[in-house]
């Protein structure tokens, strides 16, 4: 028994470190999904900030349309002001000059405020795209760096899946299968210590006549809390 429990103590440390390439891995292509979210957001962003322009634009073209035929329609009323026969008539005509006038104000005053607008909108658009460029670069740099990474991360792993076939050549299909069940149930510890009467899986105590049968080591045990496999281990003087 003691030699199944150094097998599956060897083939535990391995799954770990196949388990820590496989997060590595995909903390790489993480990342790079993060970065492509990120671009894209800009990407989102700078669309937004052009149909902004676009629809300033055309309302500052509409009223400059405005401005240019009210400006016509006042110099109609100037020069029918040269002819009117009565004061009512010329007071109406003086008052509607007027308003025109104060209209074509406010549209001015709208057609800078809708140009200074403008100008804000496209220095935003300047520096997203800028962002966005430096973004793209850190991705292509991202990209070559998690490739080379990952190449590297999986010829160490084949190596460790070869060992790890070795290993579980010299286990039995049943040992095998119960302890394959609790290292997917169980976050990848199949197999825990115990030191001083307490199980290093769910720190948990464990009866006293069940310590008394793992310190025999003449057969496995599992914790009756975790249902981990579990063997003895001396308590050092650090613990």
């Amino acid at each position: 028994m003691k030699a199944n429990i150094s097998q599956l103590r060897e083939l535990q440390a391995i799954d770990l470190k196949i388990s820590i390439l496989d997060k590595e891995i995909a903390a790489g292509s993480t990342e790079i999904d993060n970065r492509k979210v990120s671009i894209e957001g800009h990407k989102d962003i700078l669309v937004q900030l052009s149909e902004k322009i676009a629809a300033n634009e055309q309302r500052r073209r509409e009223l400059e349309a405005e401005l240019a035929d009210e400006q016509v329609r006042i110099k109609d009323r100037q020069a029918k002001m040269m002819n009117v026969q009565t004061n009512r008539e010329y007071q109406s005509i003086l008052k509607e000059t007027e308003d025109s006038k104060k209209a074509n104000i406010q549209r001015e005053e709208a057609v800078v405020l809708l140009m200074e607008q403008i100008e804000a909108l496209t220095a935003q658009i300047e520096e997203e795209n800028k962002i966005c460029a430096e973004d793209e670069k850190m991705l292509a740099d991202d990209i070559a760096a998690v490739e080379k990474k990952t190449s590297q991360f999986s010829a160490e792993k084949s190596k460790i899946i070869k060992a790890r076939e070795s290993k579980i050549s010299g286990l039995s299909a049943s040992l095998l299968k119960k302890y394959t069940a609790i290292r997917d149930k169980r976050n990848g510890l199949a197999i825990v210590p115990v030191t001083a009467g307490v199980c290093r899986g769910c720190f948990m105590n464990i009866p006293p006549q069940l310590y008394n049968d793992l310190m025999k080591e003449d057969k496995l045990i599992s914790c009756p809390t975790c249902h981990r496999i579990m063997f003895h281990e001396v308590e050092t003087e650090e613990e």
